[in-house]
């Protein structure tokens, strides 16, 4: 399944059996959560997860902002008249191989348009990349070793 840039879509069931971790998010089923693909150049899209929780994490942007002056595991905007949150800190790395997927509106995928939007999204993960990278921040799953994985099965 290809899935557009920035587009929201499913992932199947089988990327949890093939990468199974009791941290992982609940994939209900392939019914939600829903992701953003942000696609990079070595072949490996990075979804992030998003969730209708708004209060919850608008709370925990609140207190990361007072503790250490900025958030980067979270933001918040509105997607078709609501408020959702990007879950940046539960991101994962997926091959097109494991999109169930895409979110559409009307027969059409659902893409973010807003630049400032991409902008923020793409500021907040490709810092916590970083992070993780170079062993600053310890995400709940392994997500550098399933990227290890998946770009071995190119």
């Amino acid at each position: 399944m290809s899935i557009s840039e920035y587009g929201l879509c499913i992932v199947s069931d089988q990327y949890f059996v093939d990468f199974p971790s009791v941290r992982h998010m609940s994939n209900k089923h392939e019914k939600r959560p829903y992701y953003l693909a942000i696609r990079k150049p070595n072949g490996i899209i990075w979804l992030v997860p998003l969730s209708s929780q708004v209060e919850k994490y608008r709370a925990k942007i609140e207190a990361d902002e007072e503790k250490h002056g900025e958030c980067i595991y979270y933001y918040i905007t509105k997607l078709k008249g609501r408020e959702s949150a990007f879950l940046i800190g539960n991101i994962i790395p997926v091959r097109e191989e494991y999109i169930k997927k895409a979110f559409t509106v009307q027969g059409s995928p659902f893409v973010i348009q807003d630049k400032k939007d991409i902008k923020a999204i793409n500021k907040k993960v490709n810092r916590y990349l970083t992070m993780v990278r170079y062993g600053k921040m310890q995400p709940a799953v392994d997500i550098m070793a399933i990227e290890e994985e998946l770009k071995k099965r190119v």
